[in-house]
C-alpha cells in the first residue's frame, strides 16, 4: 500500500503497489484493511453485514481475485523466494507454492499459540462465536465455490474451516520453509496439544527470532489510514495538523531517559488509531444484528490514555 512506500524505499528496496499489481480485486473497487471488503460486501449484498461475517463468507472470494496479480507480479519479478504475513498476506503462499517459489512466514505475534485466544477474544468483542464463524465459513456457496476454484487453479488446498479447526491453527504454514516469530521462546503462548501435534505431522517449523530491530532513524509505516494517504502518500493528517513527529517524539523520550525521568509506553497499535469504518478511529464494531455497539477506536484510546495518567500522574 502507498503508505508503506516511504518505509520501503528507506531500506534500499523497490515498493510496488498491490493496488497496481492486482487489478483482478482493485479495479473499481475501494481498497481498505482486509483488500476490499466494503466494496465486495456491496457486490454480494451483505452491507447488513458486519466486519467477521464477511470476512470468512468473501476470504476464498478475495484470494481468487488477488491470484492472479500475484502470481504475475512474482513471475514479472522473477523472485527466488517470498517473505510472507500468514495472517495478512495468505495469497503470498498460495502463489509461491503454486510457482514452486520458497517462502518463509513472518509471524508478529506472540507465537503461533497466540492465534486460538486472540481469534477468540476478537469473536466475542464481535458477538460472534467460533461455531456461528465455522457455520458461515463452511455454508456461504460463494466462498465454497471460490475456494474450490483456487484449489484447482493453483494447486493448493484451502480447508474452508482455516483458522477454525483446530482454532487459531494457520493451514497455509505448511508451505512455508520455517515460521520466524518476532519474539522469544519464553514469551510465546503456549500452543493447545491437538494443534502442536498437527504443526508437528505437517512438519511445520517454527523459529523465534525476537524483535527485528531496525537502524535508528529508519522511516517506519505506522497506521491503517487508506482513505487519506492512499491516492497520493500525502502527510498524515497528525503532522499537518502540527504535532510532534516520531522523530521529535523520540527526541523527546531520549532527553527525558536523560534527566533520569520514567517513560511509560501506551501502544494501541495501528488499526484502532486508522480508518477502518468498524474498528479504526471513528468506528465502531458491528454485532450480528448489523447494529454499530460498544466503544469507538478514539474512545478507547483515550479511556487507556485516561487510566496511564490516573496511575502514573
Amino acid at each position: 500500500r502507498e503508505q508503506m512506500r516511504e518505509a520501503i524505499e528507506d531500506t534500499g528496496a523497490v515498493f510496488h503497489s498491490e493496488i497496481e499489481a492486482q487489478p483482478e480485486l482493485y479495479d473499481g473497487r475501494e481498497p481498505d484493511i482486509f483488500g476490499a471488503l466494503a466494496t465486495l460486501k456491496k457486490e454480494f449484498n451483505l452491507e447488513s453485514d458486519g466486519v467477521v461475517h464477511a470476512v470468512f463468507k468473501l476470504r476464498n472470494i478475495h484470494r481468487e481475485m488477488m491470484l492472479p496479480g500475484a502470481t504475475r507480479w512474482l513471475r514479472a519479478l522473477g523472485a527466488h523466494a517470498v517473505l510472507h504475513c500468514p495472517l495478512m498476506s495468505t495469497e503470498a503462499a498460495i502463489a509461491a507454492a503454486a510457482l514452486g517459489i520458497p517462502s518463509v512466514a513472518l509471524l508478529t505475534t506472540a507465537g503461533p499459540g497466540s492465534c486460538a485466544p486472540s481469534t477468540e477474544e476478537f469473536l466475542g468483542m464481535c458477538g460472534v462465536t467460533v461455531e456461528q464463524v465455522r457455520r458461515i465459513a463452511t455454508e456461504y456457496t460463494p466462498n465454497m465455490e471460490a475456494a474450490a476454484r483456487v484449489s484447482a487453479e493453483y494447486g493448493v488446498q484451502i480447508p474452508l474451516t482455516e483458522g477454525l479447526a483446530p482454532l487459531g491453527k494457520l493451514a497455509l504454514l505448511r508451505h512455508s520453509l520455517v515460521t520466524l516469530i518476532t519474539t522469544c521462546e519464553d514469551l510465546q503462548d503456549p500452543m493447545a496439544p491437538e494443534l502442536a501435534r498437527e504443526y508437528e505431522q505437517e512438519g511445520v517449523r517454527f523459529e523465534a527470532v525476537g524483535a527485528l530491530l531496525d537502524q535508528d532513524g529508519s522511516k517506519r509505516a505506522v497506521g491503517h489510514k487508506y482513505k487519506h494517504e492512499e491516492a497520493s502518500g500525502d502527510t498524515p493528517p497528525a503532522a499537518a495538523a502540527g504535532q510532534p513527529d516520531g522523530a521529535e517524539l523520540m527526541a523527546r523520550v531520549r532527553a527525558a531517559r536523560a534527566a533520569g525521568r520514567p517513560v511509560v509506553l501506551a501502544s494501541m497499535g495501528t488499526v484502532v488509531t486508522g480508518d477502518h469504518e468498524e474498528f479504526g478511529w471513528d468506528g465502531r464494531a458491528r454485532g450480528a444484528d448489523g447494529q454499530t455497539r460498544g466503544l469507538t477506536g478514539r474512545e478507547l484510546c483515550r479511556a487507556a490514555w485516561g487510566g496511564g495518567f490516573g496511575v502514573f500522574g
